[in-house]
């Protein structure tokens, strides 16, 4: 994937709702062996990079003149609004192998829900390791192997490229055949078990 290139320069001495205020956002750079930097990006300019990109790694341009490569470890958001607060870049080298999230994309068609069960995606994401360079942007399900009720696919089933390590344990089941009943009990369960939101 290409790299995106976001420019950045050292925080000016303004509190954050201040500069937000002024269309940019307060962000920090840090890594290993090397000191935690205050920094600001324009919103603009974030907002305008393609959204696949944000799971990348991306070109800080500083305005010192210096280029680093890094991965989005955290984005603080306001709930309500959505509107970003603060963003983490992770200094990377990218002759090291990182650990990140990725997406799971689901496909095919599975034989067990034409006979009339249902879905349950226990995992949305997967923990991978890789060089940065090389972070795809996605990892595929392959549906039709559910042929029948109580047919699982776990993280060890997964077909991945040759220079990706899967971090999840192989035996976590990512996605189930099951029946109506059960995904109703299951949901049920889930919504149970998740807080209330104040």
């Amino acid at each position: 994937m290409e790299k995106h290139v976001l420019k950045a320069k050292t925080r000016e001495n303004k509190n954050p709702r201040m500069l937000r205020r002024d269309g940019f956002i307060p962000a920090t750079l840090y890594g290993p062996n090397s000191p935690s930097q205050s920094l600001q990006v324009c919103r603009k300019e974030l907002s305008g990079l393609p959204h696949g990109s944000l799971a990348h790694v991306l070109e800080l341009d500083l305005d010192d003149k210096t280029k680093v490569n890094v991965l989005i470890r955290s984005i603080e958001r306001k709930i309500i609004k959505n509107e970003i607060l603060n963003i983490q870049f992770y200094k990377v080298d990218m002759n090291k192998l990182v650990k990140v999230n990725v997406g799971l994309r689901f496909s095919g068609l599975a034989p067990a829900v034409k006979a009339g069960g249902q879905l349950l995606e226990l995992f949305q994401e997967v923990e991978i390791e890789c060089l940065p360079g090389q972070i795809p942007d996605f990892l595929e399900v392959d549906l039709s192997r559910l042929e029948k009720v109580d047919d699982a696919i776990h993280f060890k089933d997964l077909v991945i490229p040759n220079y990706v390590k899967i971090l999840n344990p192989g035996d976590e089941v990512v996605v189930k055949a099951v029946s109506s009943k059960v995904k109703a009990t299951a949901e049920e369960a889930s919504a149970t078990a998740t807080p209330a939101q104040s």
